[in-house]
């Protein structure tokens, strides 16, 4: 058979690799970028919390009576739940896409909202009035619940970095970084949480 007979079937062949090509690098794209959005989802989870288990930190710190810490965390517990149920569908969508790229984490990631949700919905306002003791005891395992969140949050949002490039990876790291070290926009909105609870505490 000669080439000029094969001619065709050259072109077919040629086609069909350049379209699975095609196909492969438009596949990847999209892969990309749901892992960036999944990974974008993942930090702002992860900020609302970080804000709720640092202010709460904060008011500790002069070491305030039940009666008098618990309003404060009540608020700051209210303002966390709302951003969690602004978020949720996103955040699922996150999970899922890591349940593409590691199942068992994902499992893992899924089981960590379902207890930390568990842990805010104990009404603890009216356990702290009733049995303190038992109020500080729940409150120590949310701390403890809320510790293992965040540093599941930043586990999976490192893995779904890394699979969208060393960059990104980098840019993640160095965001969860300056999270870690308290940066200066931290403490801004700390303040203008302050201010906003000082006026909603004492009217």
């Amino acid at each position: 058979m000669s080439f000029v007979a094969l001619l065709p079937l050259v072109g077919v062949i040629v086609g069909w690799g350049l379209k699975s090509i095609t196909d492969y690098l438009m596949q990847k794209k999209t892969d990309v970028r749901e892992r960036r959005a999944a990974t974008f989802y993942l930090l702002r989870a992860h900020k609302s919390l970080m804000d709720y288990e640092r202010s709460t930190r904060y008011f500790r710190l002069e070491r305030p009576t039940i009666d008098k810490f618990e309003p404060w965390r009540a608020i700051l517990e209210a303002k966390f739940l709302d951003s969690v149920e602004a978020q949720s569908r996103t955040t699922s969508n996150a999970v899922e896409t890591l349940a593409l790229i590691d199942p068992p984490l994902a499992a893992r990631m899924d089981n960590t909202i379902k207890n930390l949700l568990f842990t805010f919905q104990r009404n603890l306002t009216t356990l702290s009035e009733n049995n303190p003791e038992r109020y500080a005891k729940l409150l120590g395992n949310q701390d403890t619940l809320v510790e293992m969140a965040l540093a599941d949050f930043k586990t999976v949002a490192l893995r779904l970095a890394s699979r969208s490039g060393f960059r990104r990876k980098r840019n993640v790291a160095r965001w969860f970084s300056e999270r870690e070290s308290g940066t200066k926009d931290f403490m801004d909105t700390m303040r203008e949480q302050q201010d906003l609870l000082t006026k909603v505490v004492n009217p």
